[in-house]
């Protein structure tokens, strides 16, 4: 590589690492509400907890997971799910629909990387401030099945960093309906409960029929909880990365394609 083009990279790289920074920075300043998370994931982690030491007080496996899994599940899900369902959820296309959307197309640097560099400090900053602290303390509560060995935990680090770029992505295509319409958060209504129910936010998807659970598993809404999970307790954790892998990629090229289109689309009320 030529060095004028290594230095305009290098510049590049320089500058999507300050937008995560600035991310990671502006989420770190909500200290309440990092608290706040952290009671709430408590709470309904406790509730959930009970809810399966009911459920397996009466039989040792369910579906191939036994208590341990079962309970990986809960608090690997309470941990993710202030990243996934994040705060700032309608930002971008609020943004779109006021106008504001038009400075970012402004900036210098690429629109889809930058988006997903802030996007993603900010989602940093809650595993470490809001996952981290759940998982561990719930680890030396419960007989949680977490991996063992550094490489295990770097493992289960990259799977959930992979979730909170798929939720990035999936976010970004939902909030595309703003380009066409004002009332994007009622399409927005009208599929949340098939993403909660196929994503495993309310089950387990193993314990889905064997038909529903093939229509989970080819969706990229596994690699949201169900990869995190099935890696941190060790069960087809090379299928699990390779999904989220492969999901990361597909909503990559649809994400760009649809700014791609969506950008023509951006009409500035004045101007």
């Amino acid at each position: 590589m030529p060095p004028r083009a290594l230095w305009q990279a290098g510049g590049l790289v320089c500058a999507y690492w300050a937008m995560l920074l600035a991310g990671f920075r502006r989420q770190a300043a909500y200290r309440l509400a990092a608290v706040t998370g952290l009671v709430t994931n408590a709470f309904f982690g406790a509730v959930r907890t009970a809810v399966f030491l009911a459920l397996y007080r009466q039989r040792g496996q369910v579906a191939g997971m036994d208590l341990s899994d079962a309970l990986t599940y809960v608090w690997v899900l309470e941990a993710l799910f202030g990243v996934i369902w994040v705060a700032w959820f309608w930002e971008t296309a609020e943004s779109i629909r006021s106008g504001d959307f038009v400075v970012e197309l402004l900036r210098p640097g690429d629109l889809y990387l930058r988006l997903l560099a802030f996007d993603l400090g900010r989602s940093v900053n809650l595993l470490m401030v809001r996952a981290a602290p759940a998982i561990a303390v719930a680890a030396l509560l419960l007989p949680l099945r977490l991996p063992g060995s550094p490489a295990g935990l770097a493992l289960f680090g990259t799977s959930l960093l992979l979730a909170a770029v798929v939720g990035f992505q999936l976010r970004l295509l939902f909030s595309a309906a703003a380009f066409w319409t004002a009332d994007y958060r009622s399409l927005w209504g009208l599929v949340f409960p098939v993403v909660w129910l196929v994503s495993g936010f309310m089950v387990p998807v193993e314990y889905f029929p064997a038909a529903l659970r093939l229509v989970a598993d080819a969706s990229p809404l596994t690699a949201l909880v169900m990869a995190p999970v099935r890696v941190a307790s060790g069960r087809a954790v090379a299928a699990a990365l390779a999904g989220q892998l492969l999901w990361v990629a597909a909503l990559w090229l649809a994400g760009r394609f649809m700014l791609a289109v969506a950008n023509r689309r951006l009409v500035v009320h004045g101007g």
